[in-house]
């Protein structure tokens, strides 16, 4: 015996919403308090409330697991000391939360926060100028390069008269 249409497309809706809920990805829409609890309750071992720095060894080592196998950027020893150095304000060799929030808040600017000094049309143009040595009116990859080396250069010597200044 046939099924009458409307029960047929009655059922087929019901299926759908039932896989459509059953297999749906988990909202992404985390608050980041959340996610530090949640952080905490999984690798917070000795329950303190903080991550030592074995427990925080533990996390890294499973952040690098789930992206398999590839971990971010690590700080050479002389990056480290140098930024323990700016941002250790207490000079306990670690950074406090708040000495945290302002090395991230510097990273921020530096990767185009809000606080990143933008270039001027004037100055992107002089870089070009400067840079283009095969003369397409763009910077390949060889010549970004370069300029960034320069600016890192610059930037350097800038640091090292302030630094005299002191």
């Amino acid at each position: 015996m046939p099924f009458p249409r409307p029960l047929c497309m009655l059922t087929c809706i019901t299926i759908t919403l039932f896989a459509a809920t059953t297999f749906a990805a988990p909202s992404e829409n985390k608050d980041h308090t959340d996610r530090k609890a949640e952080i905490l309750k999984k690798f917070d071992k000795d329950g303190d409330g903080k991550l030592s720095d074995a427990e925080k060894a533990t996390l890294r080592a499973e952040i690098q697991s789930r992206q398999g196998g590839k971990d971010r950027r690590q700080w050479t020893p002389e990056q480290r000391a140098e930024m323990l150095k700016k941002f250790d304000k207490d000079d306990d060799g670690k950074l406090s939360d708040t000495e945290k929030a302002t090395l991230r808040a510097e990273i921020k600017s530096r990767q185009g926060g809000k606080d990143r000094r933008q270039w001027t049309p004037e100055q992107r143009a002089e870089m070009r100028k400067k840079f283009d040595k095969d003369g397409d009116g763009k910077l390949n990859d060889d010549e970004r390069n370069a300029a960034r080396e320069a600016i890192k250069s610059s930037r350097k010597k800038g640091e090292q008269r302030q630094e005299k200044k002191k």
